[in-house]
């Protein structure tokens, strides 16, 4: 059946097929049928601001809302919302379950493991049960798992010798910055405790994946905002502390070089925009002290990242001694392997001369009489994306707020806390503090 033109507002609102439509305009007239879809339509605009709540008009709620007074309709409806709400929902009542289409179907796509084909979401939420009441569950390690914390352990030790050896023997406050996720997961936040008093610790979040040779990070970017914020640039300015950025990578390429994350690569481009304005751009204070070729600098420098950072944080850095990049790892390579990168290595030497100091604490063998014996039955590089070890299950069904969901199974939250809390226990217990 073919029907009169609908406003291209109306349309987007609604979102109706023909075949939907069909029923507004049997047995009246064109005009009373657009006059009753543009109230449905004001009706949906104004319940559908979210993505998660709101009302999909699937064919029960259009058998129910193309009869009888319009607003009298509509009103049924929105009192059956507030009554699933409040924890009134009826799960043999058909117009109630309807209305929770639109939540289920948008949480289906934030669910990997749900069906995303829009015919196999319909099957699904027709299947939907009475949920039971959350159970809790606990988060046991397996005996890998357990040796595998042995082996963080011992990486994160490393690193906590080489920060006291450098705090004995420099007057400059330390800031120590893990980052996410296994700087800060596996390394720095075990180590809390005995970093407290003698180093300032932060989390940034400056990811490796979308990143290339010459990204800066900018802290106010829309869609991934990473890098240092606001306060912190002003106190690097105020107080020049050394800096050690924290992370681990994947063992690829360790036979030659000692590598970098991408992220962390991106924080020494950062620091050279703090260099440029503290040297008011004369590039011969630092770039010998850099870690980077003269010739990637100089690109550096015209790059558009690096112009809206350097045009940002401007205010924020006055004039004054610029950071010299250095690198640590329990085994220092000649090279230093910076996503597609390579450097000469330039050991972090302690002294009071500001530094920032790439630290990637990961030894990438298993093998050497001078390791401990365990090592040999571990694997470098262990707990990277630990969702991919253990990942909670999400179920969907109904419950008294309508639309619900349990979690079934150790969460990755859970097993990350776990191996954070054995990390702990090692390394009291082999008196690493």
């Amino acid at each position: 059946m073919s029907h009169p033109s609908i406003p291209p507002a109306t349309a987007q609102i609604l979102r109706l097929s023909p075949q939907d439509l069909t029923p507004f305009f049997a047995d009246r007239p064109c005009a009373k049928a657009l006059e009753r879809l543009e109230i449905l339509a004001a009706w949906m605009a104004g319940i559908n601001t979210q993505n998660h709540d709101g009302v999909t008009l699937t064919p029960a709620l259009v058998e129910h809302l193309s009869s009888g007074d319009i607003h009298a309709r509509i009103a049924d409806l929105d009192q059956r919302r507030r009554a699933t709400t409040v924890g009134q929902f009826d799960p043999d009542d058909l117009l109630q379950r309807e209305l929770e289409y639109r939540r289920y179907a948008s949480e289906a796509k934030r669910q990997p493991t749900w069906p995303q084909d829009e015919v196999e979401q319909r099957r699904a939420f027709d299947a939907l049960a009475i949920l039971p009441p959350q159970q809790e569950e606990d988060c046991r390690l397996t005996d890998q798992d357990c040796l595998e914390v042995q082996r963080a352990a011992w990486e994160a030790r490393g690193l906590l010798d080489f920060l006291r050896h450098f705090r004995a023997h420099t007057q400059r406050p330390i800031v120590v910055v893990g980052n996410e996720r296994y700087g800060r997961l596996f390394v720095v936040e075990p180590l809390e405790p005995h970093l407290a008093g003698d180093f300032a610790v932060r989390y940034e979040r400056t990811p490796s994946h979308l990143s290339m040779r010459l990204t800066v990070p900018h802290y106010t970017e829309r869609f991934q905002r990473n890098g240092f914020a606001p306060e912190f640039m002003r106190h690097l300015s105020a107080h020049m502390p050394h800096v050690v950025l924290v992370d681990v990578c994947s063992p690829r390429g360790t036979e030659r070089y000692t590598k970098v994350p991408r992220g962390i690569r991106d924080l020494v481009n950062w620091f050279m925009v703090f260099n440029h304005l503290r040297a008011q751009g004369d590039r011969s204070q630092y770039q010998d002290q850099s870690g980077l070729p003269h010739h990637l600098l100089n690109e550096l420098e015209k790059w558009y990242e690096f112009v809206v950072v350097r045009r940002r944080i401007g205010p924020w850095i006055e004039p004054g001694p610029t950071y010299a990049i250095s690198h640590w790892a329990p085994e220092l390579k000649e090279e230093v392997l910076m996503g597609d990168l390579a450097v000469p290595r330039r050991p972090a030497v302690p002294g009071d001369e500001p530094q920032v100091i790439l630290a990637n604490p990961a030894l990438y063998r298993t093998e050497g009489a001078d390791l401990p014996e365990f090592m040999r039955r571990t694997q470098p590089y262990y707990f990277n994306d630990p969702e991919k070890r253990i990942r909670e299950e999400i179920v969907p069904g109904f419950g008294p707020h309508g639309f619900e969901t349990r979690v079934r199974g150790c969460t990755t939250d859970q097993y990350v806390a776990a191996v954070q809390r054995t990390m702990g226990q090692a390394l009291q217990r082999r008196e690493f503090s």
